[in-house]
């Protein structure tokens, strides 16, 4: 396996993996820069909207106690971890999720897919992803000064997989874990606890890992990695296209941000490194003509670097805006272009911040643009479709 590019000054061990009452359409407006304004014209820009809130029974348990993914025949699921309650502080309400069809309607009612019984912290960071049928989770537990990485195939009767410590840090902090469908299984990267620098002139370091979620257990995988003094948000990155996948780490140095990301493909054998975005805060990771995109929030607006091949390419993603067209949704910017047709998760990286707020979850249904949001630890959701050339919000 040959390893391209370079990570200067990344004191890493690189790990190659192998192998519920709800009320809707309550016309309430939302606050500013809380996931409420949207455009209402063929150029979108901002505007006030009417947000269509969901409100599961009591508060999340953490800010990031939620998760927004499409399936691939369309629609999405929603799914969240309520706070405790009763006298005993139980998890009454664990983890629920509720779907969503095409048209961005609700189906059905609220399920608990990790019972409360099988809790014992506050859920936080959390994540989901569609594979094939079966929806695998993963999050962070919370419980006093402890705090663990668990994940779980939705609605199995087996208790819930650990995958080891994790970092505690602030409640509204996210990214430090993704989850990403591969093949038949899921594949968890994961920052965990404080461990010994790889470097002796480094400090502050942490681990990072792997987990392949099968049927009835969680198999670690890869070479585990150390880390120097990870972002407090986003530290981790994972995107899968095709045969190769990508996974990124964020890092703070001297008090800039710098991310690394390393794309690995078995056959043919393919490895590199590369440093990119440096001085940006990262956003998420896109998919768009069969690359991943790492975007970022950069001095003077957001730019997106190509992950994994040469020569780079990057796009300039200031002034991000909602067009219709006939009938059609796109994300524009001065160098995107996204036709939103099929089906497709994390998109809030690529919405105006009006729209879709740092921590914010994004989805296309097919038919809808669904964006979930939490304020004061209520979780809310919003609708945009196109009629005809006017981008309208349910």
């Amino acid at each position: 396996m040959r390893l391209r590019g370079g990570a200067a000054g990344l004191a890493i061990v690189a790990g190659v993996a192998v192998g519920a009452a709800w009320t809707t359409g309550c016309g309430k407006r939302a606050p500013t820069g809380n996931g409420g304004a949207a455009a209402s014209s063929s150029a979108a820009t901002s505007a006030s909207v009417h947000v269509e809130v969901a409100a599961p029974p009591g508060h999340l348990a953490t800010p990031t106690a939620f998760e927004l993914t499409a399936r691939a025949a369309g629609g999405a699921t929603l799914i969240w971890g309520q706070q405790r309650g009763g006298e005993a502080g139980r998890f009454l309400g664990g983890v629920q999720k509720r779907e969503v069809d095409a048209a961005g309607a609700w189906q059905g009612s609220a399920e608990v897919v990790v019972p409360g019984s099988q809790l014992n912290g506050d859920v936080a960071d959390l994540t989901a992803a569609w594979v094939g049928s079966r929806l695998a989770l993963a999050w962070l537990e919370r419980s006093g000064a402890a705090t663990r990485v668990r994940a779980s195939w939705a609605g199995t009767s087996t208790a819930p997989f650990e995958l080891g410590a994790a970092w505690t840090g602030p409640r509204g902090s996210r990214g430090n874990l993704v989850l990403a469908a591969r093949g038949d299984k899921a594949l968890a990267f994961a920052r965990g606890g404080e461990s010994a620098c790889i470097d002796p002139t480094k400090h502050g370091c942490f681990a990072f890992g792997f987990h392949e979620l099968e049927a009835t257990r969680a198999v670690p995988t890869g070479l585990p990695m150390s880390v120097p003094v990870p972002c407090t948000d986003q530290s981790a990155a994972l995107a899968v296209v095709g045969d190769r996948f990508h996974y990124g780490v964020c890092t703070d140095t001297a008090g800039r941000p710098v991310t690394t990301l390393f794309s690995i493909q078995h056959d043919p054998e393919y490895a590199r490194a590369d440093t990119l975005l440096e001085g940006c805060t990262p956003a998420g990771t896109f998919v768009w003509r069969n690359a991943a995109w790492l975007v970022g929030d950069c001095e003077g607006g957001r730019r997106a670097a190509r992950i994994g091949d040469d020569p780079q390419e990057f796009l300039d993603l200031h002034g991000l805006r909602l067009e219709c067209r006939s009938g059609k949704l796109r994300i524009r910017a001065p160098s995107l272009d996204l036709a939103l047709e099929e089906p497709r998760s994390g998109l809030a990286s690529l919405l105006p911040p009006d729209v879709a707020p740092a921590g914010a979850r994004a989805v296309w249904t097919g038919r809808a643009l669904l964006v979930a949001t939490s304020f004061a630890e209520e979780l809310r959701l919003s609708r945009r479709t196109c009629n005809g050339d006017r981008l309208e919000t349910q």
